[in-house]
């Protein structure tokens, strides 16, 4: 199994040309040859912040090969957290699916929940 997550600032209700201030798109796409069920969709705090795990939305959707679901969200629902490449997707066998990064950006996410240590370029 392999899922694809992306995200993107969501486009405005009103506009479709302007992006929204407030608003995400989070894309979970099924890049494999079966299915897979995505459970929920959340993002990951810091230790420090003593909730590790947040579940965003609760989703039952089955995805076949290559077909994609989306999720839309307001900026307060996540608290103002500004790394976005801890939004994650979960599945039903408790799989968790991140955003692809590099190894850079790997390394400072890692970091960011283990010690909550801001990355190399703030």
């Amino acid at each position: 199994m392999a899922v694809k997550i992306t995200w993107t600032i969501a486009p405005s209700c009103t506009d479709q040309e302007s992006p929204s201030k407030t608003r995400l798109r989070v894309t979970a796409a099924n890049t494999g040859n079966s299915p897979v069920k995505i459970t929920e969709i959340g993002i990951r705090h810091p230790r420090k912040s003593r909730r590790e795990f947040e579940t965003i939305e609760r989703l039952e959707i089955l995805l076949g090969p290559s077909e994609k679901a989306s999720a839309y969200f307001e900026r307060d629902q996540i608290n103002g957290l500004q790394r976005y490449d801890t939004i994650f997707a979960k599945d039903d066998t408790g799989a968790m699916y991140y955003p692809d990064t590099g190894l850079a950006a790997k390394i400072s996410r890692f970091l960011w929940w283990r010690f909550c240590l801001k990355s190399m370029k703030d």
